[in-house]
């Protein structure tokens, strides 16, 4: 496993000792509410990593208590009072949601499986017959959520997720679009998330949208997006800036350039940051929508006057879908001639070893009510301005050089560059 000492991959040893410490705790200080009340929980999920080294790839738990001890173990029990099954990064998404005691977020994470995933990814059979042990049981789940990291392996998660060609284009072309990655009904709450916090006062752009509330955090870490940053600036990415424009009818206003800052050329061939940019209504070319060169990324410099603009191709795509570019990619703001505004959120993400225009305000309660991947963008994981009076975070360092070589041992094998075995010891 490759993680920080205070998170789990899911399913893994460490998480269920985890879990098994929680219960242990818990059940000594409720053993009044709990005395003679037996509960179950039983869950199995196919298609695990296979650097998990799962039997048949297919990972496994249950806990019971009788009344009086509790039992944590790998076994699968279709009997349990409660049983969850269906594929493993499905199940990932929900069990690094906070909020199971909360109808509305719980609720949110199952949408979001099933438009990701389809309806039968995770399916839940049976309830708790004691309140009590649906509450316990809610806390430890969001207990392990604050804790669980996402799946390490880039070839295996584009692949469940459906964008292991995605991740192909965007090195290709410098950039690539994911359809509809968010449903409808999401895009509308973040339009008019988005338009709340855009005061009269800010009619053109706003930054720091993180913080606008819970709708952009969960659209910032949509984990099909995650995965093409992971792809194209490896893991620890840091938000350079998420920040919302809004713009009516009439000429582009952001003419042709590129999002490398005060980078000199020739750029790196490495990518340095990459943009995401969220299509709250359809984009059509009258919407006056986000125009790239395709390949212009390869030029490893920005366009000289008047450069690239006959190379265009405007980015169409319906409500709800992103446009992700990178490695430097020439692009612009298209024209307007419909009436109406556009409102897009633009999600600028830096390699993890440079500087964002965005200060990062770290506030505990929401890494409290978030899984660890919204701390890594945040710059929690890595060993930058962690110096202490003792030196260096050598742990931090350790882990984060591990994660980034799997990655791009994983990246290389999905793009074909490489023979590596599937199931590398970790």
């Amino acid at each position: 496993m490759i993680t920080l000492p205070h998170h789990c991959e899911f399913l893994s040893d460490a998480w269920l000792a985890e879990a098994r410490g929680f219960l242990d705790r818990e059940l000594a200080g409720r053993r009044s509410q709990f005395a003679g009340r037996a509960f179950s929980l039983s869950e199995r999920y196919t298609d695990a990593p296979p650097h998990m080294s799962f039997p048949n790839d297919v990972a496994a738990w249950s806990v019971r208590y009788d009344g009086a001890q509790v039992a944590v173990g790998r076994d699968f029990d279709a009997a349990a009072e409660r049983v969850v099954e269906g594929d493993y990064q499905a199940a990932l998404t929900v069990a690094q949601r906070v909020g199971a005691l909360s109808s509305d977020a719980m609720a949110a994470a199952r949408a979001d499986v099933r438009h990701l995933f389809g309806p039968d990814a995770r399916r839940e059979c049976g309830a708790h017959a004691h309140p009590a042990a649906a509450e316990l049981l809610g806390l430890l789940h969001d207990h392990m959520a604050r804790r669980t990291v996402e799946n390490p392996d880039l070839a295996h998660r584009a692949t469940r997720l459906g964008i292991a060609d995605r991740v192909r284009e965007m090195e290709e072309s410098g950039y690539t679009v994911i359809e509809r990655a968010i449903t409808p009904a999401f895009a509308d709450e973040i339009r008019e998330a988005t338009l709340r916090a855009l005061l009269p006062h800010h009619p053109v752009q706003l930054q720091w949208m993180l913080y606008h509330g819970q709708s952009f955090e969960r659209i910032v870490q949509n984990p099909q997006l995650m995965t093409l940053i992971d792809a194209s600036l490896g893991r620890g990415a840091v938000i350079a800036s998420l920040s919302a424009i809004r713009r009516g009818p009439g000429p582009g206003f952001i003419p042709i350039h590129t999002d490398y800052s005060m980078v000199p050329e020739p750029y790196p061939e490495f990518a340095m940051t990459g943009v995401g940019v969220w299509a709250l209504e359809d984009w059509t070319v009258a919407s006056g929508p986000t125009w790239i060169v395709p390949g212009s990324h390869r030029m490893r410099r920005g366009p000289r006057k008047g450069e690239g603009l006959d190379r265009g191709v405007p980015i169409e795509m319906p409500k709800g879908s992103v446009v992700y570019f990178t490695h430097g990619v020439w692009h612009w703001q298209g024209d307007r001639t419909e009436p109406g505004e556009r409102v897009t959120l633009h999600a600028h993400f830096n390699r993890g070893i440079l500087r964002g225009l965005e200060p990062k305000k770290i506030d505990v309660q929401m890494m409290h009510r978030n899984a660890p991947r919204l701390g890594e963008m945040l710059g929690e994981d890595d060993w930058f301005d962690k110096l202490t009076a003792n030196g260096r975070d050598h742990v931090r360092a350790a882990y984060m050089m591990r994660l980034h070589q799997f990655t791009e041992e994983r990246k290389r094998v999905l793009l074909g560059e490489s023979a590596l075995p599937d199931r590398a010891a970790r």
